[in-house]
Formats: structure tokens, sequence, C-alpha cells
């Protein structure tokens, strides 16, 4: 149940009664294999444009957050 990511763990920990959730999350086994799928699809994501509201001289912008694309 813990590891199928249909139920939260709050919710598997309700199951067998444990009023700890240390309790519960011994059940959790994390294979390399998850994780590094996990993190290939997170860093394969499309960055989010930086966007400032008008009025804002690229200048200073450059100045607080370094050169930026696309402004």
């Amino acid at each position: 149940m813990a590891d199928s990511g249909k139920l939260t763990l709050p919710e598997v920990q309700a199951v067998p009664c444990h009023t700890d959730i240390q309790t519960t999350s011994r059940y959790l086994a994390v294979r390399v294999e998850e994780i590094f799928h996990a993190l290939l699809e997170h860093y394969n994501q499309p960055r989010p444009q930086p966007s400032y509201p008008t009025g804002y001289a690229a200048d200073d912008i450059a100045a607080v957050f370094g050169a930026q694309e696309g402004i």
C-alpha cells in the first residue's frame, strides 16, 4: 500500500492504526530506479520563463538577478 502511490502516507498509517508516522514509514522502500526516473522527469521539464512587472528597467533586473534571457 505504502509504495503504490494511490494512498498518502497518513492514509496508510490509518489502516494498521499506527499512532506514529515513523512506524508506518519503515514500510516505504525507495528504489534507485524510481528516484532516477523521477529526477529525469523533473529536470527534463521546461523551465518557466522569468517575467517581471512592467516598469522595471532591464539593467536593474540584471543587477539584482544577473543576466536574464528574454528580457
